[in-house]
């Protein structure tokens, strides 16, 4: 089994095949990264198909000594931010907010549960802006550290720092107007 560096080196003498393998373990990531972000499946599907495009077009361009995780996912993100800049949604971005429909064989009670829990927290992901909203996904939801987050998104250790407590305390306020009573309180 040929490493990352490897496959990019065969993409660049011609390989196709090495591309779909190269990328095989970030497919699913970046189109949930995109869907995540414009809140619309056949949305995140074009940004994810021009992330893809930018990646074979540039992958000259990725170094050896730098995290091929990394160089995807930020090339995802400004993909999307590209996307929604063009389509002028910074607006809508909040009210399209949803997640990825999962199917997790439970039975109909706990599905539904499930899908009672997953909607309140895209309320609460509602309250960020959408510099919060990625890096409290990449951090949180995608487990990037705080470096890697500044690398992906091109900003400093310190803004990701900020952006994600301010991101953290608006969901933690948002979730305590939907969950009035109090942490460790068991509600009669």
């Amino acid at each position: 089994m040929k490493n990352e560096y490897e496959l990019v080196v065969d993409v660049l003498e011609g390989n196709q095949g090495s591309f779909e393998i190269l990328l095989q373990p970030y497919r699913k990531g970046i189109l949930n990264m995109a869907y995540r972000m414009t809140g619309n499946l056949e949305e995140a599907k074009e940004v994810c198909q021009e992330t893809l495009i930018k990646i074979y077009r540039h992958l000259d361009k990725f170094k050896k000594e730098k995290s091929l995780k990394n160089w995807i996912y930020t090339i995802t993100m400004n993909s999307t931010y590209d996307y929604l800049r063009e389509k002028k949604k910074y607006k809508d971005l909040v009210e399209k907010q949803k997640s990825l429909p999962v199917d997790t064989g439970l039975d109909p009670e706990k599905k539904l549960v499930n899908k009672e829990i997953k909607e309140k927290i895209d309320t609460c992901l509602q309250t960020l802006s959408p510099k919060e909203k990625s890096v409290f996904l990449l951090r949180d939801g995608e487990g990037f550290s705080v470096k890697e987050t500044s690398k992906i998104l091109g900003c400093s250790s310190m803004s990701v720092r900020t952006h994600l407590s301010r991101a953290r305390q608006k969901i933690r306020t948002q979730f305590e107007k939907i969950y009035p009573f109090r942490y460790g309180e068991v509600k009669q």
